[in-house]
């Protein structure tokens, strides 16, 4: 099982992630579920899709599975990943 970590300063206030050379660049996963997960952060580009990713925010990961599912937004077919749970950085 590989999983992906997303920081939140991946997204764009239009969740149009841009790429190194400034590109825009189209999301291509939405994340779904996790109580206290920002709308502005549930969409993200990932060049390779695996099993699990992991968004950092603050001093917590929230943990998503990817599912068969997928959803359009803003007309966009999106790969759908399903919260699973929440872990804390340790100090």
């Amino acid at each position: 099982m590989t999983s992906t970590i997303l920081t939140t300063g991946q997204a764009s206030p239009n969740n149009i992630l841009r790429s190194d050379n400034g590109r825009p660049t189209e999301p291509n996963v939405l994340l779904t579920g996790g109580k206290g997960v920002p709308d502005a952060v549930r969409t993200h580009r990932v060049d390779r899709l695996t099993d699990r990713l992991k968004l950092e925010l603050g001093n917590r990961y929230e943990h998503f599975e990817a599912t068969s599912e997928t959803r359009e937004v803003e007309g966009r077919a999106l790969h759908v990943y399903a919260w699973i749970y929440r872990t804390y950085v340790a100090e």
